[in-house]
C-alpha cells in the first residue's frame, strides 16, 4: 500500500509519497506550505528513523519550489541534517544544462548578474506566513535552490548536478525495487529553456558565454522565477450556456518552463502513479506511446493531473491513452480559474467499468460544479474536496 498526501499549496503543487520503505517528496509549494504542513510530516518520518529517498523539483516555478527552498535552508547539510536525511535531489538548473563557464567575467558584466541576484526571489517566495522577516529566503547569501543543494553536499541528479534528469531516465531506488521512470522533459525542451536564458542575457546586454558558475547559476533561477506567466483562457463552468468540451477548448501550453517539467511514472510497492507536474501533454503522450508499444500498461492506480487542471496541459489524446480510479488536482483556483471544467468533465465522461474518485486539495467553483455533473457515459465518480489527510492507494485502499 502507498500513502499520498496532497498538501494545501495554494495555486501550486506539493506531494509526499510514503510506503513502508520509500518516501518521495515532489515539489514543495510555497515556503508557508513547508512551514505549516510538510515540516510536521518530515519530523514524524525522521523520528521513525526514515529518510527522504528522493526530492523531485519538477521545474523552476515559484509555486513549486518555495517549500523546497525553505526545507533546504533549514535542514543543514546532507551529512548533518537537522530535520531529515535526504538521499537524493532532482533539480534541473543551469549547472545541469551547460558546461561551466571557463572565462573570467568582466566587472561590467558581473554587475549585470549581481543586479539580477540582488532582486532575489519573487515576493511570493518570501516567507511572511510563518512569522519570519519578509525576505528571509532571499536575504540569505546566494540562496538559489542550486546553491543550497551544492552547499549542502546533497546527491544531485544522481551525482554533482552536472547531468540533467530527462526523458528515458529510469531510477531504481537502491534499497528496494521501486522505480521512477521519467517521461519528460525531453532534451529538446531543456535546450529550449537554455535558449530562453541566452535570449534574456542578450536582451540585458550580457555578452559572456552562458555557461554555469555560482553567480550565473543564481541569476538563471531568479530570472526564471520572475518570468511573466503565459496568459491562459479562462475556464467555463459546465453548466454555462453553449458549454464546450475539451476537444473544443484544448490548446497546447506555450510556457517553456512548464515544458521543462519532470513528469514520471512511479512504481512503488506495485502501486503505479502517473505524476504529470506542469508538463506539456504532447511530450507526455510521446513518451507514453513509446512505453505502450513495449507492452507497458496505461492503466494506473492514480494520476496527478498536469498544471492544476489547465486545459492547456491535458489533451483529449492524453485522456484517450491513460486512465485510473484516482485523480489528484492541486490548486486553490486563485490563478487562471484552475482547474478547468472541460478537463474535469472529460475525465469523468469516459466509459469505465470502475468508479473514479477526484481528489481536490481545495474547494473551487469548478470542483463544486463537477460534483453535480452527470457523466456522459453514466460512469460512476466521486468528488472529494479539501483533501488534507493521507490518501491510501493500492490493494488495501
Amino acid at each position: 500500500m502507498l500513502r499520498i498526501k496532497m498538501y494545501p499549496a495554494k495555486n501550486g503543487d506539493a506531494f509526499l509519497l510514503s510506503s513502508e520503505k520509500t518516501h518521495i517528496l515532489i515539489d514543495g509549494g510555497y515556503p508557508s506550505t513547508f512551514s505549516h504542513a510538510i515540516s510536521d510530516d518530515l519530523h514524524v518520518l525522521a523520528s521513525q528513523g526514515k529518510s527522504l529517498d528522493l526530492i523531485i523539483v519538477t521545474h523552476i516555478d515559484a509555486d513549486h519550489i518555495g517549500g523546497i527552498l525553505r526545507l533546504l535552508s533549514v535542514n543543514g547539510s546532507a551529512t548533518e541534517p537537522t530535520i531529515i536525511p535526504i538521499e537524493q535531489i532532482w533539480h534541473n538548473s543551469l549547472r545541469s544544462l551547460t558546461s561551466p563557464c571557463e572565462h573570467k567575467i568582466p566587472p561590467e558584466q558581473h554587475t549585470l548578474l549581481q543586479a539580477i541576484n540582488q532582486r532575489g526571489h519573487p515576493f511570493s517566495l518570501r516567507d511572511t506566513a510563518s512569522g519570519n522577516v519578509p525576505n528571509e529566503i532571499s536575504a540569505k547569501q546566494g540562496c538559489s535552490l542550486a546553491r543550497l543543494i551544492f552547499a549542502g553536499g546533497y546527491s544531485w541528479n544522481g551525482g554533482d548536478g552536472t547531468m540533467p534528469v530527462s526523458a528515458g531516465t529510469v531510477y531504481t531506488l537502491p534499497h528496494n525495487e521501486d522505480i521512477v521512470a521519467v517521461l519528460t522533459p525531453s532534451n529538446a525542451r531543456l535546450q529550449d529553456l537554455l535558449a530562453l536564458w541566452k535570449k534574456y542575457l542578450q536582451r540585458i546586454g550580457y555578452r559572456m558565454p552562458a555557461g554555469s558558475g555560482e553567480i550565473i547559476d543564481d541569476a538563471f533561477e531568479f530570472t526564471l522565477e520572475h518570468l511573466p506567466e503565459v496568459k491562459e483562457g479562462s475556464s467555463r463552468l459546465i453548466s454555462a450556456s453553449g458549454k464546450k468540451t475539451l476537444e473544443d477548448t484544448y490548446t497546447a501550453d506555450l510556457s517553456v518552463t512548464n515544458g521543462s517539467s519532470i513528469s514520471a511514472i512511479f512504481d512503488i510497492g506495485g502501486v503505479r502513479l502517473l505524476m504529470l507536474a506542469d508538463a506539456w501533454a504532447e511530450d507526455v503522450v510521446t513518451s507514453l506511446k513509446a512505453l505502450a508499444g513495449q507492452g507497458v500498461s496505461m492503466m494506473f492506480d492514480a494520476i496527478k493531473i498536469a498544471h492544476h487542471g489547465s486545459f492547456h496541459n491535458t489533451s483529449p489524446e492524453l485522456l484517450n491513452l491513460v486512465d485510473a480510479p484516482v485523480y489528484f488536482i492541486s490548486t486553490d483556483g486563485s490563478k487562471h480559474d484552475h482547474p478547468d471544467s472541460e478537463v474535469l468533465a472529460a475525465i469523468v465522461d469516459r466509459p469505465a467499468d470502475f468508479p473514479r474518485t477526484l481528489y481536490f486539495n481545495y474547494a473551487t467553483p469548478s470542483s463544486g460544479e463537477i460534483r453535480h455533473h452527470i457523466s456522459a457515459a453514466n460512469s460512476d465518480f466521486t468528488v472529494i474536496e479539501n483533501a488534507a489527510d493521507w490518501i491510501e492507494i493500492g490493494n488495501d485502499q
